[in-house]
């Protein structure tokens, strides 16, 4: 009789109580799930990258926008030629002053910059430079009236990019260098007017 008692006893110490049943179930449960969770971030496809934005560079706080390019000659109009001069009057570089050197035209690039972050953000000119197609590149032509300076949060500012380069180039990507990157844009100015100096 004690023999049978003992051995009901040892057989019900053996079977799981209702507490460890409920455990080793939710367990199991978080288990399975976090399972079909690796198994989704593996066959599902990976999130697209934000829609790219021509003429736009991010870099750091900043965002540089590239709203027009266009080529300043010597030329009597004294600015980026309009589209109804086909054919200017060349004037020499003495006659112009700050004019692109004889053998080079000017390339203008109006930009905005903008401050995206939480915090001051600076720039310098010297960040901006242009590079052709063969890899050559030429700074930026330094007014006094473009120095480093800072965007507050939220701030934007205009900026007037001015490169001279040699007049067999047309093709260029605007470079900047900023927050440890370098980025690039393709400039989409058409290459200048060609100037008759024939006559007639």
């Amino acid at each position: 009789m004690a023999g049978q008692r003992s051995a009901v006893l040892r057989r019900r110490s053996r079977a799981p109580s209702p507490a460890a049943a409920v455990l080793i179930g939710g367990l199991a449960t978080i288990a399975g799930v976090a399972g079909f969770i690796l198994f989704l971030s593996v066959v599902a496809p990976p999130r697209p990258d934000p829609p790219v934005v021509p003429g736009r560079l991010i870099a750091g706080d900043l965002t540089l926008e590239l709203q027009n390019a266009s080529w300043i000659t010597h030329d009597d109009v004294g600015g980026p030629v309009p589209p109804s001069v086909q054919n200017g009057f060349q004037m020499p570089a003495n006659m112009m002053p700050g004019m692109p050197d004889p053998g080079s035209h000017r390339l203008y690039l109006e930009a905005v910059l903008s401050n995206t972050g939480s915090g001051d953000a600076g720039f310098a000119p010297s960040e901006f430079s242009v590079r052709s197609t063969a890899g050559a590149t030429w700074p930026l032509n330094r007014p006094t009236s473009f120095q480093a300076a800072s965007l507050r949060p939220g701030q934007t500012r205009s900026l007037d990019l001015l490169f001279d380069v040699p007049d067999s180039i047309a093709q260029l990507d605007l470079v900047w260098a900023h927050a440890g990157q370098l980025q690039s844009v393709q400039v989409g100015a058409a290459p200048p007017p060609i100037h008759d100096h024939a006559g007639g």
